[in-house]
C-alpha cells in the first residue's frame, strides 16, 4: 500500500492517480473539474484571512471556482486532499445537489462582479450586498439544506481511501471527536456499505450512475451476494438515465422486491413468471421484451420472450390487468405511502388499464413505451376507455 509523504509532488502525484483510477474502475468517471491548489505554511495564514476560514482548519472547496485547497505541512493533509478534492470535488461533479451549490455560487459571483466592477469597495459593502441579494439568500438556505449530505459524503471518501491507501488511523485519529449525531451518520454510512458495497454508497448518496452490465453485476453481486448463484435471471430495463434509479427484473426464489429512491428491484418466484405471462402482465413482459441482460442463462431468458410473443389474448389476462389497475388506484390514495410511492402507483394504475384497453380490443402492447403511445392515439378519443373503468373514477 502507498503511504508516501505528502510534500513529495511525485507522491503526491500517485495518491491522485491511484484514486483517479479507483475511480474510474468503480463509477466510470473521476473528478475532471476540480483544480487543487496545496499552500505551504506562510501562505496558508493570509488565505484564511482572506477567505474567512479558521487558521485551525485542514483544508476548504471553493465551489465558485471548484478548487480544492490544503495546507501542505498538516499532518492530515493526505486525508484532507480526499476530503476536499475527492469528497466535494467529486460531489460537487457527479450530484444533482452539488452541481446546483456551484451553480449558485457562480451567479452570486456574476451579480457581485456587476454590482462592484466599476467602483472601489470594501468587505463591508460586500455584506451589505449580500443581505440584500436574492441569489445569496437563496443560496444559504440551500447550503443550510444539504451541508449535512455535502459533508458526509467527504467524511465517507476520506474513510474510503484512507482504507485503501492503509491510513485507518490518521483517519480514526482525526474523527474520533465527531459529535453524536454526525457520529451516527457516519457509523450508518459504514454500515450499509458493509451490508451492501461501495458501489451502492455512492449511488445512495445520489451521485451519477452510469448503467452499464459490467458494474450493474458488480452492484447486484455485493447486494445479493451468494443469493446470486440460485438467481435465474437479472434483467436492466427502465430509462438508464444517469439521475434516474436502477430498475432491475429478477427472477429468484430467494431475492425480494425492493424499493429505494436510487434502486428499483421487481423480483418474481419462478412460478410467478410463468402466470404473469399467461395473464400478460405488463410488468412482466415489458422487461423480458426490451430488458439488458444482466445476470444468467441467456437460453432460459430467450424461451421467456417466446413465451410472451405466443401467449394469446384471453378474458383472465384482461380481468387481471382490471383488478390491478383497481388495486394500484387505491394505493395511490394511501397518502401514509408519500407522495413519490403514491404517483408511482398512479402510473402503475394507468398502465394496467390501458392494457385491459388494448388486450380487449385484440391488441397485444406487451411494453411500457408502446401502452404509453396506445394510451396517447386510442383512450383520449375511445368510448370504450369509460366502459372499462366500470365507473371508477
Amino acid at each position: 500500500m502507498l503511504q508516501p509523504a505528502l510534500r513529495d509532488s511525485t507522491a503526491l502525484q500517485s495518491y491522485i492517480d491511484v484514486s483517479n483510477q479507483f475511480y474510474q474502475d468503480l463509477l466510470g468517471y473521476k473528478p475532471g473539474q476540480t483544480s487543487l491548489q496545496i499552500l505551504a505554511k506562510e501562505q496558508w495564514q493570509p488565505f484564511c484571512e482572506r477567505v474567512g476560514l479558521n487558521l485551525d482548519s485542514l483544508g476548504i472547496y471553493l465551489p465558485r471556482n471548484q478548487t480544492a485547497v490544503i495546507p501542505s505541512d498538516s499532518e492530515t493533509a493526505t486525508l484532507s486532499l480526499f476530503h476536499e478534492y475527492f469528497g466535494h470535488g467529486l460531489f460537487c461533479e457527479q450530484n444533482l445537489s452539488g452541481k446546483r451549490l456551484i451553480e449558485l455560487e457562480k451567479k452570486l459571483l456574476e451579480e457581485e462582479k456587476q454590482e462592484f466592477q466599476r467602483r472601489q469597495f470594501t468587505l463591508e459593502d460586500v455584506q451589505s450586498f449580500r443581505n440584500k441579494n436574492q441569489t445569496f439568500q437563496e443560496l444559504g438556505e440551500f447550503k443550510r439544506q444539504n451541508l449535512e449530505q455535502y459533508e458526509l459524503f467527504a467524511i465517507w471518501t476520506e474513510y474510503l481511501l484512507s482504507r485503501k491507501f492503509g491510513l485507518r488511523d490518521k483517519f480514526e485519529k482525526r474523527h474520533d471527536s465527531l459529535q453524536n449525531g454526525n457520529k451516527e451518520n457516519f457509523d450508518s454510512v459504514i454500515n450499509f456499505s458493509r451490508q451492501y458495497g461501495d458501489l451502492a454508497v455512492f449511488y445512495a448518496f445520489g451521485l451519477r450512475k452510469i448503467q452499464s452490465r459490467k458494474r450493474l453485476l458488480r452492484l447486484s453481486q455485493d447486494i445479493f451476494k451468494n443469493k446470486l448463484d440460485r438467481t435465474r435471471l437479472i434483467l436492466h430495463f427502465g430509462s438508464g438515465k444517469e439521475f434516474s434509479d436502477i430498475d432491475l427484473f429478477v427472477i429468484s426464489n430467494d431475492i425480494p422486491s425492493t424499493y429505494d429512491s436510487w434502486l428499483d428491484v421487481r423480483a418474481y418466484k419462478t412460478q410467478n413468471i410463468e402466470e404473469g405471462i399467461r395473464v400478460l402482465n405488463p410488468m412482466i413482459t415489458d422487461p423480458i421484451i426490451i430488458g439488458k441482460l444482466v445476470f444468467g442463462n441467456t437460453n432460459y431468458w430467450r424461451r421467456l420472450k417466446q413465451q410472451v410473443l405466443a401467449q394469446s389474448i384471453t378474458e383472465e389476462a384482461i380481468n387481471f390487468s382490471l383488478r390491478e389497475y383497481r388495486a394500484e388506484m387505491r394505493r395511490s390514495r394511501d397518502k401514509s405511502l408519500g407522495e413519490h410511492l403514491q404517483m408511482k402507483n398512479l402510473r402503475s394504475a394507468k398502465t394496467f388499464l390501458t392494457n385491459a384497453l388494448a388486450l380487449k380490443n385484440g391488441d397485444k402492447v406487451l411494453t411500457f413505451n408502446r401502452l404509453i403511445d396506445y394510451a396517447q392515439k386510442r383512450l383520449l378519443s375511445n368510448e370504450k376507455f369509460i366502459e372499462l373503468k366500470g365507473g371508477i373514477e
